[in-house]
């Protein structure tokens, strides 16, 4: 046996893969007399290695000699004329021969000079499997499942308790490689918890190994070899990288590829600005896979969480690289931004983008169009009922841009309308009304009492005087908005017939016979314009409805309810606020009217009514009552 070509040792513990390792490896390896090779194909850290090294140690006994050659150690040099130097040291066996080659990164590099006997080829590489199908049976290794990961690590570390290994096995993505290097530290007199605190202040740090020597076989130092060897490659190469960077500082939610708008963006790279088409993209994206670095599903790319975690970890100590990585992320979000609002039917296009959005964070966007996708994105918050988050992310981007704010102040407003919006639905009218009212003030003053942008917030401001109760003086400015905006743009633009609903919902209480023939006027021009199922649409024919109980129409207004309620679901959530005051309304006036109600549906009602604006609201009080019966 040439020592050159040993086997490296073996793990006595080796956890998982059971079908793999007792079934499919071995009846693909026992087909490979065919001299088509076997191929381990996945991402970083996904055990490759491990897997086929147990798998030829179980195998050993099959063969008359076993040479294993790890590709790795080829450096960056030639690798095809190094791996063939080394087959050609294997001379030709009489007996069987089962050939290991670990890491290979290009199938060209070894296609021409593998064996053409009946020795048993097993290749491992990070490649496109789509490179690979071509000549080699493939097959990819799997993740590992949740219980064979707590099973690794109470083998490596043996007093570690199950709870704790699974939060770890977690927090580690179930990644072999990176619950191999945290149970080393495991083992040096960590505490669980003190690895997490640390997975989390620097994952580099902990997955580098326990010694200096683990640097090479580690999670860090097998992404930092990968990035090295693209750093030093040609221009495409580096875009690569470049693109890898971005990803990882977007992460760990999927980029949606399907969102992007156009063909050709204008991108800031660390030295120079180049146009980026959407076939160099996915070119980029498909090299980045090839190397195991990411993971491409249809219409997304993402890397696998402690992977980013690492990458944006390392990136700390590269501020040019770290600025580059931002400054793409910040352009592939403008590119996927959609042009249209929620509420004008883009929610499914905001839903994929919003994630990468948010992960991005404010102090990090320094472009007027990336402004203007973030407050986009928490404008799409606000539309699906997530208020608190959206308050609590508006808080640290008024923070983060307050010197921006200072200087431009439309965008101030915008922040400001947004975050009212935000209260309003929270059921912080007070709140609502301070910033509304400091927001229409302000427009007033720079752009006039008949813009556009003055009268829209006018309307919301009058929205906020009656949700305090101020409903004379709410009427007369609503009413004043609306009058204005029919004057001067038409009774069938869209801000004119939403302060034409506003209008109408704070006469109900006063007038309910005008309130009703204004929202019904509204709610014919809104369905024609707009569509029956669009949110604005839907908010009037809400309050249109409840107008009709004020008039005692009980028997109108219950349908009405019942309609909006299954549109609202339709178009929203069952969880959405719009959609739960519906359901509330329509099971409080079904009760009324002695009909029968689900109990369960009531609860269901109640209680996330309830959290979002406490028990003692009058709405969640009857309806609590309603399900206590």
């Amino acid at each position: 046996m040439n020592q050159r070509f040993a086997l490296p040792g073996r793990d006595p513990s080796f956890i998982g893969r059971t079908e793999l390792m007792d079934d499919v490896l071995p009846g693909y390896l026992d087909r490979g007399g065919d001299g088509v090779p076997v191929v381990l194909n996945g991402r970083v850290g996904i055990g490759k290695t491990v897997v086929s090294s147990e798998l030829a140690h179980r195998q050993r006994s099959r063969y008359a000699e076993v040479s294993w050659i790890d590709v790795a150690t080829a450096g960056s040099g030639r690798p095809a004329e190094w791996i063939a130097t080394c087959l050609a040291a294997i001379q030709r066996r009489t007996g069987p021969h089962l050939l290991v080659l670990d890491g290979v990164s290009d199938p060209n590099d070894v296609v021409r000079d593998l064996p053409r006997d009946e020795t048993r080829i097993l290749i491992t590489s990070r490649a496109d499997a789509g490179l690979w199908r071509r000549f080699a049976r493939v097959i990819q290794v799997p993740a590992l499942s949740r219980e064979e990961s707590v099973r690794l690590l109470t083998a490596r570390v043996p007093e570690l308790a199950e709870v704790d290994a699974d939060r770890l096995a977690g927090a580690l993505d179930d990644l072999p490689l990176a619950m191999e290097n945290a149970a080393s530290w495991l083992t040096s007199g960590m505490t669980p918890l003190q690895v997490l605190e640390q997975l989390k202040a620097s994952a580099s740090n902990l997955l580098s190994g326990y010694r200096s020597s683990d640097f090479e076989r580690s999670l860090v130092g097998r992404l930092s070899e990968a990035m090295s060897v693209l750093a030093a490659g040609t221009e495409e190469d580096r875009r690569m990288l470049h693109l890898l960077h971005a990803l990882a500082v977007v992460g760990p939610e999927p980029f949606s590829t399907r969102a992007l708008r156009g063909d050709r963006w204008q991108v800031p790279d660390s030295d120079t600005q180049y146009l980026m088409t959407v076939y160099d993209l996915h070119r980029r994206l498909g090299g980045l896979r090839d190397r195991g670095l990411t993971i491409l599903e249809t219409g997304s790319a993402r890397l696998d969480e402690i992977s980013g975690a690492v990458i944006r970890d390392l990136l700390v100590a590269r501020p040019r690289d770290r600025a580059g990585a931002f400054a793409l992320a910040e352009q592939l979000i403008v590119a996927a931004a959609p042009e249209r609002a929620p509420s004008e039917g883009a929610r499914g296009d905001w839903a994929l983008i919003t994630p990468t959005c948010l992960a991005l964070g404010p102090a990090n966007i320094h472009t007027g169009p990336g402004r203007k996708a973030l407050l986009d994105t928490y404008g799409y918050l606000v539309d699906s009922g997530r208020y608190k988050e959206a308050i609590s992310g508006l808080g640290e981007l008024r923070t983060a841009w307050a010197d921006h704010l200072a200087q431009h102040r439309a965008d101030d407003h915008l922040v400001m309308s947004v975050l009212a919006r935000a209260h309003f639905g929270c059921g912080d009218h007070e709140v609502a009304e301070r910033l509304d009212l400091q927001v229409y003030q302000e427009r007033e003053e720079e752009l006039g009492r008949h813009d556009s942008r003055t009268l829209t917030a006018l309307a919301c401001y009058a929205l906020d005087l009656g949700a305090r109760g101020y409903h004379s003086t709410g009427c007369r400015l609503a009413q004043q908005s609306w009058r204005e905006q029919c004057r001067l743009f038409g009774e069938e633009s869209r801000d004119a017939m939403r302060a034409g609903s506003y209008l109408a919902r704070l006469e109900t209480p006063q007038d309910p016979d005008r309130a009703y023939e204004l929202g019904s006027r509204v709610h014919r021009l809104q369905s024609a314009r707009l569509g029956v199922r669009h949110q604005h649409t839907l908010e009037t024919a809400h309050h249109l409805a409840l107008c009709l109980v004020a008039l005692n129409e009980f028997g109108k207004a219950l349908p009405l309810l019942e309609k909006t309620l299954e549109d609202r679901v339709t178009t929203l959530t069952t969880s959405h606020p719009d959609t739960l005051w519906t359901a509330a309304h329509y099971l409080l006036l079904s009760s009324d009217l002695g009909r029968p109600v689900v109990g369960r549906f009531v609860r269901l009602t109640c209680d996330r009514l309830g959290a979002i604006f406490g028990q003692d609201h009058p709405v969640v009080r009857r309806l609590t009552r309603l399900a206590d019966h």
